[in-house]
C-alpha cells in the first residue's frame, strides 16, 4: 500500500471518528508552556462538548473564559475541511481583528498535522495529498481532483454572510457582536436546509444579547454550559486568588453555574419590573386621557398608546414595534391605530427636530406634513430614568403606577416588557441604563419620554364621592399644605379614611 493510500485510509477513519482525529492530530497554543504549540489533550468537558457539537445541528455554548472552547470549535471546523470536500464554513466575529485570529488559529492547527495535509509554499516533493493556503480572512483546502473546502471569516455587520450557502456557521463570542439580531436574521437562511447546515454559537455571557435570549429560552438549540472548573489545573485556591483580583466580575467571567453566569455586576436597571408588578388585565378606572409616545428611526419605530387617569396612574394600551418604516409609512401606521384613541399629544425625542442638511426639513416636520403633529420631550437621560423608576415603583398591593394591559393573558406590549426586564445598568454611569445592546433601548427610550413629560391626568368625576384612596394618596394628602390639600380634594374627592382602616 502506497503512502498516499495509507493517508487516504487514515483520513477516511478520521472522518468517522471525530474525537480520535482531534486527540491524535490536534494542536493548540499554550503560552504558559516553554513550547507554545502543544498537542490538544482533551479534558472530559471538552470531549463531551465535541461529541455534542457533532450530534446536533444547532449548538450554543455558554462558557467560562480561557477553556479552549474556541480552539475546540476550530478543530471541529478543521475536521470538516480536511476530511470532506467542497465544504464552506463561515465564521463571524465581533471585529475584523477577531475574524483574522480565527483564520490564523486554523492555519496553526493545519500546519501541525503534516501527516494529513501540506501548506502552500512548503509542500514536500512527491506530495499527492491535500494542501492549504490562506489570506487574512480566507483559508482554502485543496483536495486533489475534487472541489476545495473553504473557511471564510467576517467581522460582524448587518448583512454578514448573507449571500453564502454554508455547511457550518460559527458565531465566536456571539453575545458581544454588535449587530447580533440583524446578523442572525441575515445568516440563518445560509444554513437553514432540511438535511444540512449547522450552527455553533460560543460566548461568555452578556445580558440582553441575542445569545442570552437563545440560551435561556425554549428553541432548537442544544445548550451546553462549561464552568470554570472544567480546567483540571484550576482548584479552589486558584478561584479564590482570582476572585480577589476580579471581585464581582468573577461570576460573569468565571461562572460555576448558569445562574452565576446570568448574575452580571450592576444587574438589571429595572429589577422592580416583574409580571406581577407591571401586568394588569383590567383597564384603568375613571376617566382617562390618551397619549402616544415613540422612539423613531429606520432601524425601529417603538411606539405606545398610553392611558393616564386622574390619580397619576398610566397604562400601556397598545404597542408598535416595527423596523424599516419610512416617515410616511410610520405616520400612516400611527394614524390608523390612533383612530381607536383620542390622543391629546404625540410625544417624541428632540433629535427628530434636527434638520437634514440635504432637505432642510426635520423628521418632526415630515411627520407633521403626513398628519402627525409631534410634541418635543425632554431628553435628559438621567432625569428620564429616575422618572421612569418612579412610575415603575411598587405601590400598595405590589403593582406599579404604570402597567401594561393584558388581553387573554398576553401583554399588549411584549417587546417593552422584554426590554424592561433585560436592559442593564450602564457600566460607567450607574444612574442610567446601558445603550448596548441597542435593540433593547428603543422601547425603553419611548417609555422614558412619556415618564419625563409633564402629562396631565384626566379630570376626576365631579359626582364621584366614594373613591377608594390608595396608601400613597393618603401620604401625599397628609404631607400637603392646606392649599395643596384642597387641590388634591378637587382631583380625588375627599379622603375616605374608613377605606384605609381608620
Amino acid at each position: 500500500m502506497s503512502v498516499q493510500e495509507l493517508r487516504e485510509k487514515e483520513i477516511a477513519y478520521c472522518r468517522e471518528h471525530l474525537v480520535y482525529f482531534v486527540e491524535n492530530y490536534g494542536h493548540i497554543e499554550d503560552r504558559n508552556k516553554a513550547e507554545i504549540i502543544q498537542p490538544f489533550a482533551l479534558w472530559k468537558e471538552q470531549r463531551d462538548a465535541l461529541e455534542d457539537i457533532r450530534d446536533h445541528k444547532r449548538t450554543i455554548i455558554l462558557k467560562a473564559r480561557q477553556l479552549g472552547i474556541s480552539w475546540l470549535v476550530l478543530h471541529y471546523a478543521v475536521h470538516m475541511l480536511v476530511t470532506m470536500q467542497g465544504r464552506l464554513i463561515i465564521g463571524l466575529s465581533k471585529s475584523e481583528t477577531e475574524a483574522m485570529e480565527l483564520i490564523r488559529r486554523t492555519a496553526v492547527i493545519l500546519r501541525n498535522m503534516p501527516e494529513l495535509i501540506a501548506e502552500k509554499g512548503n509542500i514536500p516533493e512527491g506530495w499527492q495529498g491535500a494542501w492549504f493556503e490562506n489570506t487574512a480572512l480566507i483559508l482554502k483546502v485543496h483536495h486533489p481532483g475534487a472541489p476545495e473546502s473553504t473557511f471564510q471569516c467576517f467581522a460582524s455587520s448587518e448583512n454578514a454572510a448573507r449571500s453564502f450557502t454554508a455547511d457550518l456557521l460559527i458565531f465566536d463570542e456571539w453575545a458581544f457582536q454588535q449587530f447580533d439580531r440583524s446578523i442572525w436574521q441575515a445568516a440563518y437562511p445560509v444554513i437553514n436546509r432540511a438535511n444540512s447546515g449547522q450552527v455553533i454559537g460560543v460566548s461568555t455571557i452578556k445580558r440582553g444579547s441575542l445569545f442570552e435570549e437563545l440560551f435561556t429560552t425554549e428553541n432548537n438549540f442544544y445548550k451546553i454550559f462549561i464552568p470554570w472548573s472544567a480546567d483540571p489545573s484550576r482548584d479552589e485556591k486558584w478561584y479564590s486568588e482570582t476572585k480577589k483580583e476580579m471581585g464581582d466580575l468573577m461570576q460573569a467571567e468565571y461562572p460555576a453555574s448558569i445562574e452565576e453566569a446570568l448574575t452580571v455586576p450592576g444587574g438589571a436597571f429595572f429589577p422592580e419590573v416583574t409580571d406581577d408588578s407591571i401586568l394588569n388585565e383590567y383597564p384603568l378606572k375613571q376617566n382617562t386621557v390618551d397619549y402616544f409616545v415613540m422612539d423613531y428611526g429606520l432601524d425601529m419605530l417603538a411606539g405606545y398608546f398610553v392611558k393616564r387617569d386622574a390619580f397619576g396612574n398610566a397604562q400601556i394600551d397598545r404597542e408598535i414595534y416595527e423596523s424599516n418604516l419610512t416617515v410616511g409609512e410610520a405616520a400612516q401606521l400611527i394614524k390608523d391605530l390612533a383612530q381607536d384613541y383620542k390622543c391629546v399629544q404625540y410625544l417624541a425625542p428632540p433629535d427628530l427636530w434636527n434638520r437634514s442638511p440635504q432637505t432642510g426639513k426635520s423628521i418632526a416636520l415630515l411627520f407633521n406634513e403626513y398628519g402627525v403633529n409631534l410634541t418635543k420631550v425632554n431628553n435628559d437621560i438621567a432625569a428620564g430614568c429616575l422618572a421612569t423608576k418612579e412610575y415603575l415603583a411598587h405601590t400598595t398591593g405590589g403593582q406599579s403606577k404604570l402597567t401594561i394591559r393584558t388581553i387573554n393573558g398576553r401583554p399588549v406590549a411584549p417587546n417593552l416588557l422584554r426590554c424592561l426586564k433585560k436592559i442593564q445598568h450602564d457600566e460607567r454611569k450607574p444612574n442610567i441604563y446601558a445603550k448596548q445592546p441597542h435593540e433593547l433601548t428603543h422601547s425603553v427610550d419611548a417609555l422614558r419620554y412619556f415618564c419625563i413629560f409633564w402629562t396631565l391626568g384626566a379630570e376626576n368625576h365631579k359626582n364621584e364621592k366614594h373613591i377608594v384612596w390608595r396608601e400613597d394618596m393618603f401620604e401625599d394628602y397628609e404631607n400637603a399644605s392646606e392649599e395643596d390639600k384642597q387641590i388634591l380634594i378637587s382631583m380625588w374627592g375627599k379622603p375616605n379614611w374608613a377605606s384605609f382602616g381608620e
